[in-house]
């Protein structure tokens, strides 16, 4: 049976079954994850499927979704240059772990960074390298940390909640960092207004097939600080995309500002005052 990967409590309580998926909640620390934990020798090449090609990922793709992701990608960068600036930092070297085709690497390489990615799926990494020209590779963090290999930020862009031990990988992960440096999370919001009025089947938060934990607000804190991170916060980070009706891009806003948005971003970094973006 398996134990809740950030307390190691053994109790827990029935919360949801999604075919042969199933999620409980600790009964000491309340975080949720998937407790049968499927095969996962092959599921990665088919996470990734790369139907198009370097030309059309751009702000307007004729693949909407790909718009949708250059857009995305370029408020996270806007929000990065807004972090460097508020923590004087100058450093510019990105480690981005899982970063699967490369799409947020190229945005950041276009944008001035030195990029470093690494991943799990040989395709998506061909696809970085071949159509992107990135440095990304099949390694994990302990094969970086043996490199002795440091970053000034390390981004996990729906990351965290595929990992069997988040709070494994965050101590291994911190041990990256330059000093000075900070990591940046973003996961799925299992306490979101979409994800409750679906009745918790919206499956950018609960897709168990290759999903392991399912974070709230209270439980990625929690995880944070049993990681070593005794300084984070919280950032409002609300993707306003192309296209849509403005009183959808305000409604996210709005539920981004009480932690009810479809994600939830944290900063994290070995500093004693907290940072104003």
């Amino acid at each position: 049976m398996r134990l809740c990967p950030n307390c190691h409590s053994k109790e827990h309580s029935g919360r949801l079954k999604e075919g042969e998926h199933i999620i409980v909640r600790c009964d000491n620390c309340s975080l949720l994850f998937l407790l049968n934990i499927p095969d996962e020798k092959e599921i990665y090449e088919d996470y990734y499927k790369i139907e198009f090609t370097k030309e059309d990922y751009n702000a307007e793709s004729k693949y909407p979704y790909l718009t949708d992701i250059f857009e995305i990608n370029r408020q996270r960068i806007q929000k990065l240059n807004q972090l460097q600036k508020a923590l004087k930092s100058t450093g510019k070297k990105i480690l981005d772990i899982g970063c699967g085709s490369g799409l947020f690497l190229k945005t950041a390489k276009d944008e001035g960074y030195e990029t470093y990615g690494i991943d799990i799926s040989a395709n998506a990494l061909r696809f970085a390298k071949e159509e992107f020209g990135l440095n990304a590779e099949a390694k994990s963090t302990e094969d970086i940390i043996n490199e002795e290999k440091k970053f000034d930020i390390i981004t996990l862009w729906h990351v965290l909640e595929h990992f069997l031990n988040p709070v494994k990988e965050l101590i291994s992960i911190k041990d990256l960092l330059s000093p000075g440096g900070y990591i940046f999370i973003e996961v799925p919001n299992f306490n979101s207004a979409e994800f409750r009025l679906s009745g918790y089947k919206w499956k950018g938060g609960n897709h168990p097939k290759y999903h392991r934990t399912f974070f709230s607000n209270k439980t990625l804190e929690e995880t944070l600080m049993r990681s070593g991170f005794g300084n984070f916060q919280r950032i409002q980070l609300s993707y306003h995309l192309p296209g849509r009706n403005p009183l959808f891009n305000s409604a996210k806003k709005l539920f981004n500002a009480i932690a009810m948005d479809a994600f939830l971003d944290y900063t994290a970094y070995n500093r004693e005052h907290e940072i104003i973006i």
